[in-house]
């Protein structure tokens, strides 16, 4: 079983998200965390829009990734480029691959606008992890 870290600034929405997307698609093939370099807290729009797609992650809670017990990977993802050069040292050899997707939380206006972009910002996670999981292992028909 291959072990994968979904890694953030803040562990707030994205990785939250994609975590779960990672082991709905990755099935009994994967292992998967997600942690942040800052510690933050659970976007509630994040929570409504994996709701809204079926993946409840109410008692999703954000975490540090040095609170992980696991420390060694065969897949580190970022959702966010910008802290591609700020990630830890990990053991081993993992394989880094980052996404540029929107941040949601960035999207200013009233709750239905914001809810908009965490849903668009679900769709698009969903659709990288799918064909990450499919590139990578083909485990899914």
């Amino acid at each position: 079983m291959k072990k994968l870290l979904v890694i953030s600034r803040k562990n707030e929405a994205r990785s939250q998200m994609a975590e779960k997307w990672f082991k709905y698609y990755g099935k009994n093939h994967l292992k998967v965390w997600s942690g942040g370099l800052e510690k933050g807290n659970i976007q509630l729009l994040a929570q409504k829009a994996m709701t809204e797609a079926v993946m409840d992650i109410p008692d999703y809670k954000a975490k540090l990734f040095s609170e992980l017990e696991e420390d060694k990977f065969d897949f580190v993802i970022c959702f966010d480029k910008s802290i591609v050069d700020e990630l830890p040292k990990f053991s081993g050899t993992p394989e880094i691959v980052s996404f540029d997707t929107p941040d949601p939380s960035e999207v200013e206006g009233e709750e239905l606008v914001r809810l908009q972009a965490y849903n668009a910002v679900c769709n698009v996670i969903e659709d990288l992890c799918f064909a990450f999981v499919q590139e990578k292992f083909q485990i899914i028909s």
